[in-house]
């Protein structure tokens, strides 16, 4: 399926949504990193909302797909008749509708920026890390906090692992197999095993450090998707969007990784665009561009500043591996996340105006997630934080 195909199919349903809905609809939002498509539109009052909408076109990766678009509504439904103070940080479902093949829903328009703004204006990230802090408080410690469950012996590899596998398919059908098959496959001048080979022995093998991460127990499904994107940051404070989509128990060290995947890979991809290469018999990817020096600043920060957060320290008090696990997820989070960007067939352009393609964006995760991962294996269960970031924190090639 072409990206002038989807986009034709999502026109298509946005006219029918917003004429069941009342909705006059005005200018596209581009900000989003999912298929769906997001429009600011204007109710019959007068009032400016958020008009999201999703088809079931096929290669759709699962947690891009209708059935997850849906879970959203039933997930932040269970937000809200949880803890007021979550409840309040999330902005609301005003309206939903389903059609043939499609579902859309509202939400209030929220003036704001995303919660990685402020890294973009320069190196300083204390606003940035002002907000994690009110962050973790509100989401973390009275979000997740607020009810446990007991954790299953194979967390780890169905919440973080097994993603990769069931959207194999969608990287074959668009990346070179010399690429995905390629064993050792070289990545910015370093020889790695084959991610599929190397994820098959982490859930195959006896691996006792890979079962001692393992969260002590799993925690209220608060959030699960928390990208810098899905905070924002307007006059009053933050409100967040775009849950998960599931009711499943979970582990906010999930999210916490999701943030620092944010800084380190995801959100510098999608602004700067990929830049990836043939290097003599490996390759080499990074950016288009160096990276924004704020978001190198805060990735280098980040887990010492969670560290030093007296409500996780309280959280994680007697879960002693939850930084290795945060980084491994954190890994993991940049290899699965190559076939979401070919399910997300939104335009994108770099600052220079020129396009980015998805199939660049999911080559790019793809490698450096396999640069990641095989980082972690090699240090059998010893982690040094800050050189494995340094290998993507601010030090990717450009051209």
């Amino acid at each position: 399926m072409t990206a002038a195909t989807v986009h034709l199919m999502s026109r298509d349903t946005q006219w029918d949504a917003a004429r069941r809905l009342g909705l006059t609809v005005g200018d596209e939002i581009l900000d989003g990193g999912s298929a769906a498509r997001v429009f600011r539109a204007t109710g019959t009052d007068g009032a400016d909302v958020a008009l999201k909408v999703l088809t079931a076109d096929a290669g759709l990766v699962d947690g891009h797909d209708l059935d997850s678009f849906l879970g959203k509504l039933r997930q932040l439904s269970w937000i809200r008749a949880g803890d007021e103070t979550l409840a309040a940080r999330c902005l609301p479902v005003l309206h939903a509708v389903r059609g043939p093949g499609w579902a859309a829903y509202t939400t209030p328009f929220y003036e704001s920026v995303d919660s990685a703004a402020s890294l973009r204006l320069g190196p300083d990230c204390g606003a940035f890390f002002d907000l994690q802090a009110g962050l973790v408080k509100d989401l973390i410690v009275y979000g997740y906090g607020q009810a446990v469950a007991p954790v299953g012996p194979d967390f780890l590899t169905s919440a973080m692992v097994d993603r990769i596998p069931r959207r194999w398919p969608v990287l074959r059908a668009a990346l070179p197999a010399e690429v995905l098959d390629a064993d050792p496959l070289v990545v910015n001048g370093v020889p790695c095993v084959n991610p599929k080979r190397m994820l098959a022995g982490l859930t195959d093998l006896p691996r006792p450090w890979w079962t001692r991460l393992a969260p002590p127990r799993l925690m209220f499904p608060a959030h699960g998707d928390l990208n810098t994107r899905n905070v924002l940051v307007g006059a009053d404070g933050f409100r967040l969007i775009d849950p998960r989509g599931a009711t499943a128990w979970w582990d906010p060290v999930y999210d916490l990784a999701k943030t620092l995947f944010s800084l380190t890979v995801w959100d510098p991809a999608l602004r700067l665009g990929a830049h990836v290469r043939r290097d003599g018999g490996g390759w080499l990817a990074g950016f288009r561009q160096p990276v924004y020096p704020g978001y190198a600043a805060a990735a280098r920060l980040f887990i010492d500043r969670l560290r030093a957060m007296p409500a996780l320290a309280a959280l994680f008090g007697d879960d002693p591996h939850w930084v290795d696990r945060l980084l491994w997820a954190h890994a993991l989070h940049t290899l699965a996340e190559a076939p979401c960007r070919l399910s997300d067939r939104k335009p994108r352009h770099d600052p220079a105006g020129r396009p980015i393609a998805p199939e660049e964006l999911a080559l790019c995760h793809f490698l450096l997630g396999t640069l990641l991962l095989n980082d972690l294996a090699g240090s059998a269960g010893d982690v040094d934080a800050g050189s494995h970031l340094a290998l993507v924190a601010g030090t990717l090639p450009t051209p």
